[in-house]
């Protein structure tokens, strides 16, 4: 793989597939990080990393400090390797019958989210790769040289360094650098796959391994091996044998003692016998030094075992007969395995191909069985409707699922003109646990199974063709990035406008929650204007939100080309926080909804009730603008004892003052004496 970065941040890349002989080509991005070539590394996992040397000195120190996931060798080259016209004159002499496979040292699986979420430029163009023949590369130099001339460059490195290599029409395996991505599953080598199958079928006893729990060899393969086994196998009666021979060698009065004979794995022959409770050891072991000497290795189920000289001899004579059977079949299995790699480039082939049987079988018993619809790919632009659509992993773990419609840039059923006429972009409301992020989730997800060629978790799907699904749902946060939240969310936002295109799926939940409210309701705002401004431009877009300030905007208006809906909820008018009357429906309507009921979540999720009063408290003065001051303030110890204090005072002024004001000639004065009394007491 080659990289290249240009003075003014624009990163190129380019790499040569060994696996299927193509040579792939990344557009150009625009004010690249050194994330980005994390990413391309990740898509490819190459073996060699070739570098200009104009590259910024940050970022070649970083290609050399982490070499990145998968240990490649970096090699630096001179900045004219990855010259645009250099490349264009190399692919132009280059011939197809050049190309052949170059083995890398190691290859990992690429993931098809990482091809989906590359990062992009700044001026919203995207990263995508494509495989280019030679004659397309000569056909296209002038077009490729305005648009991406950067990876034009790498793609020219790339070629440099195969030639290096010696890449001659003599190496097997060689393909034409050509790009199929729908190709027939190449004709397997049958004879070496039977060969290989009788080879293991003749070797490996499949019923003794499971049983065994382990690999165990054929009885009658080898020869050195079946008579270890005859002598392990016959060692019952053997060891029956030797206690007999045991008990005549010992007092009369110790035979009751001795309980049998046993051979363990590693540690050889062994005499077990009772163990006495107040020494911990056997009831007899033996008169050493007159006798042979019975040593003690363990003790365990109230028997104490012993080794003497007899199992000794019994040991040299023998050995660990176990073990040399455990040696010699290991040996076999090592001599079938180098045997069988050997056809490894057959077995991969057949192994690639079951692993696509696999998956195309499980999806069409899926559909079958959870009743999947076909779904219908269209060309025409910014269609998306969905009609009773589902989670296709949610509703497996639910009593009952409640199933949504979507429709996004008018139906499949309409005309052109009406379709551009509808929303592409729909903001969802509603309270939590409402069931939102599933909607959201699930539209995805459909999307995605259709453009795979599964059918769909829905009655009927209409999806035009779909260059991209770019998510804003969980913050992926990491000690190793010095980044905030909400900075990882904001890069996330940017990552998505600068790559959608109108064919692109956008799907953001709960944007702006990491800030305070109005940064986060203005940020919102801006984006959805964003959208609106695009008109037929636009991706399709579902956008879930808690910011209800922003429906008091004008501009947010269906008629501005954005569709307001929210997830449903019936609630019962006898209690405003009671939890027995909120009852969620998870269906989507049309219009907005500012319930949010998050003491109701919070109920749910087993927060104290205590908690969750003070909280519905404090929010309902919040939401009526109301001084929260004085609900929570509280007193310092000082303050209450003055306050019990004026209140005794109080109290016995009010006793005292009702008794004199029944008498006669009651005086002002009076009540200023028995006050003075009062406080002086």
């Amino acid at each position: 793989m080659a990289l290249d970065v240009c003075d003014d941040g624009t990163m190129g890349c380019a790499f040569f597939d060994s696996m299927d002989g193509s040579l792939q080509l990344a557009e150009d991005v625009h004010r690249s990080t050194v994330d980005v070539s994390e990413h391309f590394a990740t898509l490819a996992c190459p073996t060699l990393l070739l570098v200009s040397s104009r590259a910024p000195q940050e970022f070649l120190d970083h290609v050399q400090r982490s070499a990145f996931p998968y240990k490649s060798c970096v090699q630096i080259l001179s900045s004219s390797e990855f010259s645009v016209e250099a490349a264009v004159d190399r692919l132009s002499s280059w011939r197809n019958d050049q190309l052949s496979t170059v083995r890398p040292s190691s290859r990992a699986p690429v993931d098809a989210s990482v091809r989906r979420d590359l990062p992009n430029g700044g001026d919203g163009k995207r990263v995508d790769r494509c495989s280019i023949s030679p004659e397309e590369g000569v056909a296209n130099a002038s077009t490729r040289e305005h648009k991406n001339p950067v990876s034009l460059g790498c793609a020219g490195a790339v070629l440099t360094e195969l030639r290096y290599k010696c890449i001659s029409r003599s190496s097997p395996s060689s393909e034409p650098i050509s790009h199929q991505p729908i190709h027939t599953i190449p004709k397997f080598d049958q004879d070496s796959l039977v060969a290989i199958g009788e080879l293991i079928s003749h070797t490996v006893d499949f019923e003794q391994s499971e049983y065994r729990g382990r690999t165990t060899v054929r009885l009658g393969l080898d020869r050195n091996l079946d008579e270890l086994r005859r002598h392990y196998d016959g060692m019952n009666s053997f060891l029956a044998e030797i206690v007999a021979s045991t008990i005549q060698t010992v007092p009369q009065w110790a035979v009751s003692y001795i309980r049998s004979c046993i051979f363990l794995p590693q540690l050889g022959f062994l005499i077990v016998t009772d163990v006495d409770p107040r020494t911990g050891k056997g009831k007899y072991r033996g008169n050493w030094p007159d006798e042979d000497h019975w040593e003690l290795l363990f003790v365990a189920d109230d028997s104490a075992y012993y080794k003497n000289d007899n199992m000794r001899h019994l040991d040299d004579q023998f050995g660990d007969v176990y073990c040399k059977i455990a040696d010699r079949e290991v040996e076999i299995l090592h001599v079938l395995s180098q045997e069988v790699l050997k056809s490894s480039e057959c077995l991969s082939v057949a192994s690639d191909a079951c692993g696509d049987v696999n998956v195309i079988l499980a999806l069409a018993l899926t559909a079958e069985k959870y009743k999947w619809s076909v779904p219908k790919l269209t060309t025409r632009s910014g269609i998306l409707e969905i009609k009773k659509g589902r989670h296709p992993l949610q509703e497996l773990v639910v009593p009952s699922f409640v199933p949504n419609d979507c429709q996004l840039g008018g139906g499949g059923h309409n005309d052109d003109d009406s379709c551009q006429n509808q929303s592409r972009c729909m903001v969802l409301t509603g309270p939590n646990h409402s069931g939102k992020s599933i909607f959201l989730k699930q539209v995805g997800l459909i999307v995605y199974l259709a453009h795979i060629g599964s059918f769909v978790p829905a009655e009927m799907a209409v999806i035009s063709v779909t260059d991209r699904i770019l998510t804003r749902i969980s913050t992926l946060e990491s000690v190793c990035k010095e980044e905030s939240a909400f900075a990882i969310d904001l890069k996330q936002l940017l990552n998505a406008i600068e790559q959608s295109t109108s064919k692109s799926l956008l799907i953001i939940d709960e944007f702006g929650k990491g800030t305070n409210s109005d940064d986060g309701a203005g940020l919102l705002a801006s984006f959805l204007e964003h959208l609106s401004s695009l008109a037929v431009r636009a991706p399709r877009s579902l956008v879930a939100t808690h910011i209800h300030d922003l429906f008091g905007c004008h501009q947010l208006l269906p008629t501005s080309g954005l569709q307001i809906a929210h997830m449903d909820v019936l609630k019962a008018q006898c209690g405003e926080f009671n939890c027995d009357d909120i009852t969620y429906l998870f269906k989507l309507r049309d219009g907005y909804s500012s319930d949010l009921f998050g003491g109701y979540c919070a109920t749910l999720n087993g927060v104290p009730n205590l908690v969750v009063e003070r909280a519905n408290v404090l929010s309902m003065l919040l939401s009526r603008n109301e001084d929260i001051t004085i609900p929570c303030a509280r007193l310092s110890p000082e303050e209450e004892l003055k306050l019990h204090s004026a209140e005794i005072v109080a109290r016995k002024f009010l006793e005292g003052f009702h008794t004199l004001v029944s008498e006669e000639n009651c005086l002002l004065q009076d009540a200023r004496h028995m006050l003075q009394n009062i406080l002086s007491t």
